[in-house]
């Protein structure tokens, strides 16, 4: 294993009091070690701060995802502990930080991430409004309601995790509202056929539970495959539900989690729409359709090799060596207005 520092920005309510010039952590079982330092400015009305991480990983190539690893769990506790905001943003610098290496040290510098995508786009229109008036020309279940502030709120999200956790909110609310009551039974958790009871001779019925309405939505509403989608998005929400972290998802499941997100927020969408189906029968509504829910940011990297000698008590970013690069973007062609498809591989 090889020593590297890794240089954060970090988003936050709590910074340090005036006069302290940084703060350093241990962890416990010298798992890594941490800086934080006052960024003076504000930007945008937020407050940053300057986040040193000194840890252990494999290679310069594994350094950035075994970092951010670990800057989460320290910001999370950090979150705990204040019951303030503290979110990870930039990553600027990855150094190695190996105290016996030579004057010349491996390094990756990174641009500061931008959205991967052409907002804002200029389709705010009376078209839009006009379809908005068509759905509030009737009072809405308040179920329904709440299912748009999950909708909206999983639009929005940052994290392809809490997207998830937000659509699968739409779905057991609306799974509720239009789930028939008619008895079903319980069904093979191997085979799927109904399980059957030899004493009593029968197939025991009852109203359907909230598991098995949802399976109803996904049958509804899904037209390739249900089945496949609903078992693999009822197995991913166990595994978030019982602390599994996105990448031991993706391997358990032999999944793209960020597929699998789009796919739910597609049918969060649908499930939403049809409720509105009756106000909107003989008339033109216009809907917005897009293929990707997960929010993609870009950056560049440079592996380069640099010469300073680091002060290991005090690892302060100003005194970095200062490398300017930039990256250029090319606009895309036009964005497909296609909901996404299998396979979620």
């Amino acid at each position: 294993m090889t020593c590297f520092l890794g240089n954060w920005e970090v988003e936050t309510d709590i910074v340090l009091p005036e006069g302290v010039p940084f703060l350093r952590y241990d962890h416990p079982s010298a798992r890594y070690s941490v800086y934080l330092r006052n960024i003076p400015e504000k930007r945008h009305e937020l407050t940053y701060l300057s986040m040193q991480v000194v840890f252990d990983a494999p290679s310069l190539a594994e350094a950035k995802p075994t970092g951010e690893q670990v800057a989460k769990e320290f910001i999370d506790h950090l979150s705990l502990i204040s019951n303030l905001k503290v979110r990870l943003r930039d990553i600027l610098q990855i150094f190695n930080w190996e105290p016996g290496a030579p004057g010349m040290r491996e390094c990756l510098y990174f641009t500061r991430s931008y959205a991967h995508d052409d907002a804002p786009y200029e389709a705010l229109d009376r078209s839009l409004l006009d379809t908005m008036a068509m759905l509030q020309a009737q009072p809405i279940n308040p179920r329904l309601r709440r299912a748009l502030k999950w909708f909206g709120n999983g639009v929005a999200s940052t994290y392809p995790d809490d997207q998830f956790a937000y659509f699968w909110f739409v779905i057991e609310l609306v799974a509720q509202l239009i789930k028939n009551p008619a008895p079903v039974p319980d069904k093979c958790p191997t085979c799927r056929g109904p399980l059957y009871c030899e004493t009593c001779g029968a197939t025991p019925l009852h109203r359907p539970y909230p598991k098995q309405a949802i399976e109803q939505l996904f049958t509804k509403y899904v037209t390739n495959d249900p089945d496949m989608l609903y078992n693999r998005a009822i197995s991913a929400r166990n595994m978030l539900m019982h602390g599994e972290e996105v990448p031991a998802i993706e391997a358990g499941l032999e999944i793209d989690f960020s597929k699998l997100v789009d796919h739910i927020g597609a049918l969060a969408w649908t499930a939403i729409l049809n409720q509105f189906i009756p106000m909107l029968l003989n008339k033109q509504p216009n809907f917005l359709q897009t293929s990707q829910y997960v929010h993609v940011n870009l950056s560049g990297t440079a592996h380069m090799q640099v010469g300073f000698v680091p002060n290991f008590d005090n690892p302060d970013p100003a005194h970095f060596p200062k490398v300017q690069f930039s990256m250029i973007r090319d606009p895309r062609s036009e964005p497909s207005q296609q909901p996404p498809e299998h396979p979620l591989t």
